[in-house]
């Protein structure tokens, strides 16, 4: 599964010059709670000095804009030992869609048949970046704890009091459990690679291997080796000197060497 990814970073922020690191052990899903499409209006708000929020990517409708490191400590789970998520999860808010407005932390207005497209897309994008963390930073998304919602933050423990994204997804019939599995079945998918697509990927790899330029140091031996014969380049293609030999290649280069005299 493929998403389109930009960086911003959030240089300006508190949060960027602590610099503080994290080993990430979880990645945890928020909503901005706010009806409000574009991530640039985050971004923006967030890229500033005295700023008390600041998440490592934001997820858009056609794209993952990510905002810290992954590595560094966020801010987004709130403060104390109730915000303990921001030393071990990456974090990402997800934009909403326009159109509703918020009363004692519910929705009201929104309308789930207009934005099931926007929300497709949103999650779509979210599934394919929580796979990509998991795979980089060796994370099981199906293990307790490890991809979590804001809200879920809160009942473990590890997060302050919010409701996101329980508030929303589910008006799209979409639980956190059905968000882990997408994820696990989106790493599986990206790791089932056909013998078709290998075969072309290595003859990819081997035609640039074979076209590179070879090192200085090698220079005499190579010099010497042409001179003989016993390396006589490949289709027109040089000598490929960073491309392996295969067998057939290295007992003709010594039967080569073997007849001169």
């Amino acid at each position: 599964m493929e998403y389109r990814q930009e960086t911003q970073l959030l240089t300006n922020s508190d949060c960027y010059r602590a610099g503080k690191t994290i080993r990430p052990t979880g990645i945890m899903v928020h909503s901005t709670g706010v009806a409000q499409p574009d991530p640039q209006v985050f971004i923006k708000s967030w890229n500033q000095p005295d700023k008390d929020a600041c998440v490592h990517a934001v997820v858009s409708r056609d794209k993952v804009i990510q905002t810290l490191p992954w590595t560094m400590r966020g801010w987004h789970a709130g403060k104390g030992e109730k915000g303990s998520a921001n030393n071990t999860h990456i974090s990402f808010e997800c934009c909403e869609p326009a159109g509703h407005t918020y009363q004692g932390g519910t929705m009201v207005g929104y309308d789930v048949k207009k934005n099931e497209a926007y929300f497709q897309a949103i999650y779509e994008n979210a599934v394919a970046l929580c796979a990509h963390l998991c795979r980089q930073f060796g994370l099981d998304p199906t293990k307790p704890g490890v991809v979590i919602c804001h809200a879920e933050g809160n009942q473990l423990g590890i997060a302050s009091n919010h409701a996101d994204v329980l508030h929303w997804w589910p008006k799209h019939g979409v639980t956190m459990d059905d968000f882990r599995a997408a994820v696990r079945a989106a790493m599986e998918e990206e790791n089932d690679v056909t013998q078709e697509q290998f075969n072309a990927m290595m003859a990819e790899y081997l035609k640039q291997a074979g076209n590179a330029t070879p090192a200085s140091w090698s220079q005499q031996a190579r010099t010497w080796a042409e001179k003989a014969g016993i390396i006589a380049g490949g289709e027109g293609k040089g000598e490929r000197y960073g491309s392996f030999a295969t067998r057939e290649e290295i007992v003709q280069m010594l039967w080569r060497l073997s007849q001169q005299k």
